[in-house]
């Protein structure tokens, strides 16, 4: 959301960079973002299928389709990684 400050650091620190798409490229996950700016209906739903209190919220599908891993709201380029490396191990 364009309002929400952690987002904005998790994108600035962890969530972009050469370093990211390299993660992104190597571990063959595929980052997909919504943007709850304008409260979407859809976004609402996927957030209370979690039981989330909104957003921030980064959810990990594993390979081998097992249930997805919610990640804590202020991501570092190291949880990131150990996430979405876990997620491709498990295929």
């Amino acid at each position: 959301a364009a309002w929400c400050i952690t987002c904005k650091r998790n994108e600035r620190v962890a969530l972009s960079g050469g370093r990211f798409e390299d993660l992104l490229a190597r571990t063959g996950t595929t980052y997909l973002v919504g943007d709850w700016t304008n409260r979407d209906a859809a976004i609402s739903a996927y957030i209370d299928r979690f039981a989330h209190p909104g957003v921030p919220l980064y959810v990990v599908y594993p390979a081998d389709g097992s249930a997805p891993e919610v990640l804590p709201q202020v991501l570092t380029p190291r949880t990131i990684a150990g996430a979405l490396e876990d997620a491709a191990a498990s295929g």
